[in-house]
């Protein structure tokens, strides 16, 4: 248990120098330390685990409630103290400073392990995996992550709901009518509310699949005026953006990357 001796130093040394806090540090690092022992520790770095994941694995992936909804053994922690916590023993379990949380993994499972999230992966788990769903849902959430902490209070929900109605409306049609939209999103808003209660946690996060509409639905009838450049382009979008039989997984991912970067060089 030397891992648990300098992660309590470290905390200790941590709650000396702020403020006086209830949280029993001992209580919830021995009940992270307990069920990382069971639960796959290669979860939490695999980047694909949203569609990879079994009901084996959702078992131990439950029991970590047990720590952050302190049952059991009391160790009165608030939800900022149990995020602070689960960071300093990924750090010292990666031998990484700044590595991130195991409750990133966590938050991300939820929906995948919930009753609809299992039955998606059941039905569609292997074009899941060929289009790369598990590790675009990962990139995305590391992406808007850092990116909405730029926004000020009043803007963030909105800048956060639009960039997933991006990701929704790119992915149509992927892995049946919106199975891979549907998995992404809520992954990504079960994670942004839990890692981030702070900056996201009154946000009213929108995973609404958009009614097609009667233009999207209609054939463009062809005519002398109509703009063939334009035609092209609508085009090349769709192909880019259509399901596996007509599109690889690679040029998907390089539509979702060109996008990203583009994000970021605005």
């Amino acid at each position: 248990m030397r891992i648990l001796v300098v992660l309590l130093s470290v905390l200790y040394g941590a709650q000396a120098a702020g403020e006086v806090s209830n949280c029993n540090y001992v209580v919830l690092v021995k009940c992270f330390i307990n069920i990382l022992d069971e639960w796959a520790w290669t979860l939490y770095e695999l980047k694909d685990n949203v569609v990879t994941i079994t009901q084996d694995q959702c078992n131990h992936l439950t029991e970590l409630d047990k720590c952050i909804k302190d049952e059991g053994e009391k160790h009165s922690c608030s939800h900022s103290e149990i995020v602070e916590v689960s960071n300093t023993v990924s750090d010292l379990l990666t031998h990484r400073k700044d590595s991130g949380t195991f409750l990133r993994s966590y938050y991300l499972l939820k929906y995948a392990c919930s009753p609809e999230g299992q039955e998606i992966l059941s039905n569609h788990r292997q074009c899941l995996q060929q289009e790369k769903i598990g590790e675009m849902t990962l990139s995305a959430g590391t992406y808007l992550s850092e990116k909405f902490l730029q926004h000020s209070d009043d803007e963030v929900c909105d800048k956060v709901n639009e960039k997933l109605q991006e990701y929704i409306r790119a992915m149509k049609g992927l892995c049946s009518q919106h199975e891979a939209a549907k998995l992404m999103c809520k992954s990504l808003t079960d994670m942004f509310h839990g890692l981030h209660q702070d900056k996201l946690g009154a946000c009213q996060l929108d995973c609404k699949i958009p009614e097609a509409t009667t233009e999207e639905n209609a054939v463009p009838l062809q005519s002398d005026s109509q703009d063939g450049e334009n035609v092209e382009q609508q085009q090349a979008e769709q192909d880019a953006l259509s399901p596996a039989d007509s599109a690889s997984p690679l040029t998907i991912l390089t539509a979702f990357a060109v996008g990203v970067i583009y994000q970021l060089i605005r």
